[in-house]
């Protein structure tokens, strides 16, 4: 019948985690795969936004070179007006290059390239004009020469005039007019002001010294850029968004929703984990408790029956001898204290668990509750055939304690150094004095507890998986009442033990002290 219970009860359990696994998958799995959903949907969408971004901050370094080329031509054509007059009057190059010097103020030097000579200039379009532009092959101009084309009185051309122009000083003073206006009022421009309201532009020259900025990137640009062309071949310019841009506010937006993603199912995850860990308690308390009631049941049932049969033996007087009489009235005895003892643990265990348990502790002699403790068990270990010894000095200090938990203590170490001793019947009491405490210890020689088991024997309800204690019946709160009565005492309880040898049990108990701080003797 035993054995078939077990079987049902570990049949019980198996489907219970089987259940609640099923129940924890069917939670974890479900988010943990909408989670990934989510943070890749974003990630993706990221992506393609910083993409698209990239794309465009490519199309607008190249419209800024073209927009530098059209500043670049409209002063040139603002310069060369009067050299224009000048040449369609027919004027000769004295008076075109004096024409020319009379505008020269944003550039370094006239000069005019005759027709013949303008072969070795390179051509560009800009806005259907001709910007025409080179080096000096003399090697006597360090920047590059600009010019357009002017012609004579009969329209057709009759050379170039232009001037020699430092690059590097157009692009740091021009930038800002040539991003700011030029670049957003342009028809050809995709987007328009709003686009590139929220650009950073910078233009590096060919060292990688940065030339001049318009606004402040987000992050340090991580492209080549553009390379700019005609006439500012060399230079280099980036476009990337600030950090008032869109794309950098999508971006700290994907962080921070990422982050809550991952955070959500973190609390989602561990909120599942914790029910299972509390749902999983509970299963185990519920088969805890049902042990409990098992052994209790057991326990009380015992001495019951061993009452009940001295009782009816002596009413019948089925003994022989007076002596044998005795021995039942013993037994009563005997069996009536063990009851008594089991039934103070449970109603002590449950007051403390409930607070309703005070302790009243006063002045208490080691030995008298040591003596009182062994006259109230002594006929159970004569009974049980078990040798003892008691020692404990009469020079003991006094304890703090309240005498009656403390004999309870002693009780349920002695019933337990009975319980679980198997050939070596032998029980051992003493006590002594250390720092500053009384320890009061209770040995045997019996099973012993592992070193594992002995972190869990003060647990309620706990009893340790040996063979032994499959045949000998407990309610599991001997040592857990012991635990929290000494710890109620502000003391501790101590316990060493040899798997096989016996164990130690050791009840350190505070000395008591007068007001003014001494020990009292």
């Amino acid at each position: 019948m035993n054995v078939t219970l077990f079987e049902r009860l570990a049949t019980l359990t198996k489907s219970r985690q089987r259940k609640l696994g099923l129940l924890v998958g069917a939670v974890a799995v479900p988010a943990l795969i909408l989670a990934a959903f989510a943070t890749l949907l974003t990630l993706r969408v990221a992506r393609e936004v910083q993409a698209e971004n990239t794309r465009y901050c490519g199309y607008v370094e190249g419209k800024i070179t073209e927009a530098f080329e059209q500043e670049l031509i409209a002063q040139l054509r603002d310069a060369v007006v009067p050299a224009e007059g000048v040449a369609h009057e027919g004027g000769d190059r004295p008076a075109l290059l004096a024409a020319l010097a009379s505008r020269s103020r944003q550039f370094e030097a006239p000069h005019y390239v005759p027709v013949e000579d303008m072969a070795g200039l390179s051509v560009i379009m800009v806005e259907s004009n001709m910007l025409l532009y080179g080096d000096d092959p003399t090697g006597r101009h360090q920047h590059p020469f600009a010019a357009v084309v002017l012609r004579g009185p009969d329209g057709e051309v009759t050379g170039a005039g232009g001037w020699w122009f430092n690059p590097r000083a157009f692009i740091a003073t021009r930038l800002a007019t040539v991003v700011r206006d030029r670049l957003s009022s342009s028809p050809r421009m995709y987007g328009g002001i709003e686009s590139t309201r929220y650009l950073c532009v910078q233009v590096y020259d060919t060292q990688g010294n940065e030339v001049g900025r318009v606004r402040d990137p987000a992050r340090a640009p991580v492209t080549r850029g553009a390379e700019m062309t005609g006439p500012f071949e060399g230079y280099r310019v980036h476009v990337t968004p600030t950090a008032q841009a869109p794309v950098s506010l999508a971006g700290r937006f994907v962080i921070v929703e990422v982050s809550l993603i991952a955070l959500l199912t973190l609390v989602m995850l561990a909120s599942t984990a914790i029910g299972v860990r509390y749902i999983l308690r509970q299963i185990e308390l519920v088969q805890v408790k049902s042990s409990f009631v098992s052994n209790v049941t057991h326990e009380l049932k015992t001495p019951v029956a061993v009452i009940k049969l001295a009782v009816e033996t002596l009413e019948m007087r089925r003994y022989r001898t007076p002596e044998e009489g005795d021995k039942y009235l013993r037994t009563i005895l005997r069996e009536s204290d063990r009851l008594a003892q089991l039934v103070d643990n449970i109603l002590d265990f449950s007051r403390l668990e409930s607070g309703q348990k005070t302790l009243r502790l006063t002045s208490v002699s080691v030995p008298d509750v040591v003596s009182m403790a062994m006259e109230s068990f002594r006929l159970r270990l004569e009974d049980g055939g078990f040798v003892y010894s008691v020692d404990v000095p009469e020079a003991l200090p006094r304890v703090k304690a309240d005498p009656i938990a403390i004999q309870h203590c002693l009780l349920n170490l002695l019933d337990n150094a009975m319980k679980y001793s198997k050939e070596r019947k032998e029980v051992r009491l003493w006590a002594s004095e250390r720092d500053g405490m009384v320890g009061i210890s209770v040995s045997d020689r019996g099973i012993g507890i592992d070193a594992e088991d002995q972190k869990r024997i003060f647990d309620k309800f706990a009893r340790v998986e040996t063979g032994l204690v499959h045949t000998v019946k407990g309610a599991g709160l001997g040592l857990s009442l012991v635990e929290q009565l000494i710890r109620a005492h502000h003391g501790r309880v101590e316990v060493a033990s040899t798997p096989g040898e016996g164990s130690i049990f050791t009840l350190l108990i505070p000395i008591w002290t007068e007001p003014n701080g001494s020990p009292r003797a």
